[in-house]
């Protein structure tokens, strides 16, 4: 099984397509509907109507939904997702969230990623060592790829599996159909150095303390001291825009 959630535009043509390829190697998957289900449309520009967190928390209840299926192994259950939707993924193979929303022993097999928000990354380095795989554009400048690049070293040097595929001149939802443009709306967050805190899993600004993450009220400007608008380019690569469907196409039958 791939549990699945969208990005910040909900779900779009590309990704239904690889859908449809985790269904055609075998897979049931379980798609999620965290803005369908909160009547919202899209996060660009916002990010607060619907939050980061509550996707985090929807793929963790949606794995807890299916553990116990008897129809279902749940030593094969998969997290994957495209740019918010890869940032729940990632976040759900933090293991204090882990112990804290999932059921007992109950976590996913391995986890699937899509230009991920690699922000405000935890200041305690407790990681699920199940496979990971991180597809993302170098010049991405909606979620920047060097933090996901050192959190797969990281991984790796705890005894993780984690794996990356960096596309150069690539950026943002580089597999679109759409050609690349700007995003006048988007938030660039490349000049974000957020922290989340290992104990109270509140996001902080090491250079700030005073922002204040967590009052949706005050969110808005506690984002806007360091991510930028006018900047985002997103679109397809012209080089690379199949890239990852046929490395998944590899990929898929190993997992299995």
């Amino acid at each position: 099984v791939i549990v699945a959630s969208h990005g910040s535009l909900n779900w779009r043509a590309h990704h239904l397509d690889y859908l449809e390829q985790m269904r055609q190697a075998n897979y049931i998957v379980f798609a999620m509907h965290p803005f369908d289900s909160r009547g919202v449309n899209s996060t660009v520009g916002n990010q607060i109507n619907v939050t980061s967190e509550s996707v985090i928390y929807d793929m963790a209840t949606s794995l807890n939904l299916l553990w116990d299926d008897p129809r279902i192994n749940n030593q094969k259950i998969y997290a994957a997702g495209w740019s918010l939707g890869g940032t729940a993924a990632l976040f759900n193979a933090w293991s204090p969230l882990q112990e804290a929303l999932n059921l007992p022993n109950a976590s996913f097999a391995g986890y699937l990623m899509w230009y991920p928000g690699c922000l405000a990354l935890p200041d305690l380095n407790e990681w699920d060592k199940d496979f990971m795989q991180i597809y993302i554009g170098e010049d991405d400048n909606w979620t920047p790829p060097q933090p996901c690049k050192e959190l797969v070293a990281l991984m790796n040097n705890q005894g993780g599996n984690a794996h990356i595929e960096l596309y150069p001149n690539a950026f943002h939802s580089f597999d679109s159909p759409n050609p690349l443009k700007l995003w006048p709306d988007a938030y660039s967050w490349a000049n974000c150095k957020l922290k989340l805190n290992g104990e109270t899993k509140k996001v902080y600004d090491p250079s700030n303390t005073e922002l204040d993450f967590s009052d949706p009220k005050a969110r808005r400007a506690a984002y806007e001291s360091c991510a930028v608008k006018g900047e985002v380019m997103a679109g397809a690569s012209p080089e690379y825009q199949n890239a990852a469907f046929e490395h998944l196409a590899t990929l898929l039958p190993k997992l299995d």
